[in-house]
């Protein structure tokens, strides 16, 4: 049945195309045959999604856009900005690009604006003894500044939108949560996971153990360095926004405004202590360490009871330990009245130099429709940027935790350069660990880091 559909479409297509082509055009418009011309747009996405993008521009061109064809492209996200840019000067640059939210304002003059409504035509075949060609053009209405930040939730609106201008439409969110090994848990003691973080702390120090010479050889949770967890910027941040810190806004980083020696107690430098607590050996939550592996990778081979990471994390973690039985529990809260969370996702935009910007926005008008946004969402496993559809996941397992916490998750960057303004994070934790000097004042050189680290992130806004 499936090939037979498939050979279907394929004639269909053809015919089409010949029609358009001369035959059988009669009564068409010049209008109407340079709108079917063929369109050939680039996409680049970084995840390994491809698949099921492909699916949407099967199902695109299916109707009635068989002019339309889209050719995507999987590149790696650590050769994004060279490939972009190369792309760019070379006058072959990609029409439609997934971007990380925290990099927008990065790419944003390269970047087209989304307009209020796009001209697109669509091509069928009228009649079945003297088939002809029927061509219209419709104009598509796109989603509002006010739409968007209805039916999204709140750091969608706040990253896309800019000013009068939107710049692109997600098609799934994340939120961090806490992944546990379930049997090592057992093993440990635990009876059920932490849902505070002082639960969480006395977890950790019952499920890390040492050898002989104190050296970790299962570490209870990978927190407290920066260099070998992907993710310790997020996490930290999280921790800031729990005890009431904000990192940035309106333009302005502000996470170590009012920080000085006079003030131990000071939200940002309680959250450090915190963090950083499970990398130093003198403290009872000693669990890890600059020299240790990669946090992921540590996790996924039963070396680590804990992990604080994102729903797309999972299938990651899967397809290096199939044989672990984890689960996850949302992220603890410090004051569960005023929750904190770090979001991370990725948006569909449209490059500036693209020759088809209708049918390129026409494109992510299709992919992110409530119907699209949640097929995406179920295929990969991650939470709906879609309030709607929140409930709902609500009731998966593996989604729960993550969707649970996504209607306050907001993301922390909207500068020009992320890569920088994180290096910042992970820079501040490496001096962060490092020993006090000899009647070195130890609040005022840790207000200092923390004061310098928010000087780097400003610059890169």
């Amino acid at each position: 049945m499936r090939m037979t559909n498939k050979l279907h479409l394929h004639l269909t297509v053809v015919l089409i195309l010949v029609l358009v082509s001369g035959f059988g055009c009669r009564g068409l418009s010049q209008e109407q045959l340079a709108a079917v011309q063929p369109v050939n747009l680039e996409y680049w996405t970084v995840f390994n999604d491809v698949a099921l993008l492909q699916q949407f521009v099967n199902e695109y061109r299916q109707q009635n856009h068989s002019y339309i064809n889209i050719n995507i492209r999987q590149v790696r996200v650590e050769e994004f900005d060279r490939l972009f840019v190369n792309a760019l000067a070379d006058e072959v640059a990609p029409d439609i690009v997934s971007l990380h939210a925290r990099w927008l304002r990065q790419y944003q003059n390269r970047l087209l604006a989304m307009p209020p409504s796009v001209r697109v035509a669509s091509v069928f075949i009228k009649g079945k003894y003297q088939p002809e060609t029927v061509v219209t053009v419709s104009n598509n209405l796109m989603p509002t500044r006010n739409s968007i930040k209805r039916d999204f939730i709140t750091t969608v609106g706040d990253d896309v939108i800019n000013g009068e201008s939107v710049y692109g439409l997600p098609l799934a969110a994340d939120t961090l949560a806490l992944y546990y090994n379930k049997e090592l848990l057992d093993k440990a003691g635990v009876p059920v996971p932490p849902a505070t973080w002082t639960e969480f702390t006395e977890a950790v120090k019952k499920a890390t153990r040492y050898d002989r010479d104190g050296n970790i050889i299962q570490s209870g949770v990978a927190m407290g360095t920066g260099n070998n967890i992907d993710n310790a910027a997020d996490i930290l941040i999280a921790l800031m926004a729990q005890n009431g810190v904000t990192v940035a806004r309106g333009g302005v980083v502000s996470f170590a405004n009012g920080l000085d020696r006079s003030n131990p107690a000071h939200p940002a430098l309680e959250a450090m202590r915190f963090y950083t607590d499970f990398a130093q050996p003198t403290k009872d939550v000693y669990a890890w360490n600059a020299k240790m592996n990669n946090a992921l990778e540590e996790f996924a081979r039963g070396k680590s009871v804990f992990y604080v990471g994102y729903a797309y994390d999972r299938p990651r973690i899967q397809a290096r330990g199939p044989q672990l039985e984890i689960e996850a529990v949302p992220l603890p809260q410090l004051n569960p009245a005023v929750p904190g969370n770090v979001a991370n996702y990725w948006v569909e935009a449209v490059v500036k130099k693209t020759k088809n910007p209708n049918e390129a926005w026409d494109f992510i008008r299709f992919m992110t429709t409530a119907e699209n946004i949640k097929r995406y969402t179920e295929a990969t496993g991650q939470p709906s940027p879609l309030r709607a559809q929140i409930a709902a996941q609500q009731d998966n397992p593996n989604l729960a935790p993550f969707a649970a916490q996504i209607l306050y998750a907001q993301n922390w960057y909207r500068g020009a350069d992320y890569n920088a303004a994180k290096l910042a994070f992970t820079d501040l934790l490496a001096s962060y660990l490092e020993p006090y000097g000899e009647n070195q004042d130890s609040t005022e050189r840790d207000a200092n880091l923390i004061g310098r680290a928010q000087q780097v992130v400003q610059q890169t806004y």
